[in-house]
């Protein structure tokens, strides 16, 4: 299952770029989707990234992502998530995050995937697609306060 999303921010891309690859431990802060996140004491940091990964407690249970890309040339910074809670026919979950100025700002895009096992995913994904698209949008549309505000979501 796949999950593509672009969104327009009225903010520098420096300044998205350091909140989604600089401040990646403190999604916390601002995402509605995360309780709490930590930098993951496990995981070594790319050259150039501050953490290696993160810690999330989510209204899933806890999630362990690890950076797969960290690319501040091009801005884009990739994922690995292992959910505690997650089924056992999801096989992995892999995000990416890629941004672009933009005369009005920056461009977000972000790509989401999950790997889901046959014959499960084809019975099982239209529902778990549903819940990470409304997880995904929430997201996006909390960065976007974040950067252009500095105010996190009322709902958080």
């Amino acid at each position: 299952m796949q999950i593509a999303r672009t969104l327009q921010i009225k903010a520098p891309l420096e300044k998205v770029w350091s909140i989604l690859a600089d401040d990646y431990a403190t999604i916390g802060e601002w995402a509605r989707a995360v309780e709490r996140s930590a930098a993951d004491p496990d995981a070594a940091p790319p050259p150039g990234a501050v953490v290696g990964g993160r810690v999330c407690t989510a209204n899933i249970g806890d999630v362990i992502e690890t950076i797969t890309t960290f690319d501040p040339k091009h801005h884009v910074l990739a994922y690995s998530a292992q959910a505690k809670a997650m089924p056992f026919f999801v096989r992995g979950l892999t995000g990416r995050w890629t941004l672009n100025a933009t005369k009005g700002g920056t461009r977000v895009d972000l790509g989401f995937k999950a790997d889901l096992m046959p014959p499960f995913g084809t019975l099982m994904g239209w529902a778990m697609k549903r819940q990470f698209v409304a997880a995904i949008d929430d997201t996006l549309e909390d960065l976007k306060l974040w950067a252009e505000t500095g105010e996190v979501h009322p709902d958080k």
